[in-house]
């Protein structure tokens, strides 16, 4: 990954703590069925989710590129075990409409800026 300024490290450790505060303070998933637990995938906290559901909330602001109105987006499969990456087989989020539509916004965005 590019290197972070240390005005994103900050942004993204502030969140992180954050985030480990809300994992410690709320309460334990009470749902019946399979659940994919809490965690922090390095850039955003999710929720325990229930198995078999696409969960998503808005892309993170660290990243001049990312557009904090697009979603990210995280899968819970059947078994209750977040979706691992086919080539990396590691728990994967999905953050690429996060920054996908990002040039073609800002074009407009400048052109109408005029």
């Amino acid at each position: 990954p590019p290197e972070f300024t240390n005005l994103q490290r900050l942004k993204i450790l502030d969140n992180q703590y954050k985030c480990f505060e809300k994992m410690h303070r709320d309460p334990a998933y009470n749902r019946t069925g399979l659940y994919c637990a809490r965690n922090w995938d390095g850039w955003l906290c999710w929720d325990d989710t229930p198995a078999g559901t696409l969960t998503s909330q808005n892309c993170p602001n660290y990243f001049v590129d990312f557009d904090p109105t697009e979603k990210a987006t995280k899968f819970c499969g059947e078994d209750g075990l977040w979706f691992r990456h086919p080539d990396t087989n590691r728990t994967w989020s999905n953050y690429t409409r996060c920054n996908e539509n990002t040039k073609a916004k800002l074009r407009v965005r400048n052109t109408h800026s005029c």
